[in-house]
């Protein structure tokens, strides 16, 4: 009988609110093409912060509440979004200025 010793995760963000970077931690149990996002309110894609093939394991990756073209984004909600293989999950955090 084999065990998976990890499970595919993504970890709430930390600091959350946050001002002005956070950190987005995710496990991955196999090697995946990954994409992680971040949306607005109004589910309009801010910035794709991963968009890649990553090992299994432990990965982290900061936001520095700017969008794709370097702009600042304001103070508010957005969600950041995981897809690795089968795994689609979603969290939400909060940008205060």
């Amino acid at each position: 009988v084999s065990v998976k010793a990890i499970s595919a995760r993504l970890e709430q963000n930390q600091p959350n609110p946050f001002n002005p970077t956070t950190t987005i931690r995710y496990v991955l149990p196999v090697r995946e093409d990954v994409t992680l996002s971040i949306y607005d309110t109004n589910g309009h894609l801010v910035r794709t912060l991963v968009h890649d093939l990553q090992d299994y394991g432990a990965h982290e990756v900061k936001w520095d509440g700017r969008d794709d073209d370097g702009a600042p984004m304001g103070s508010g909600v957005y969600f950041y979004r995981l897809r690795a293989g089968k795994l689609t999950e979603s969290k939400k955090m909060v940008l205060l200025k």
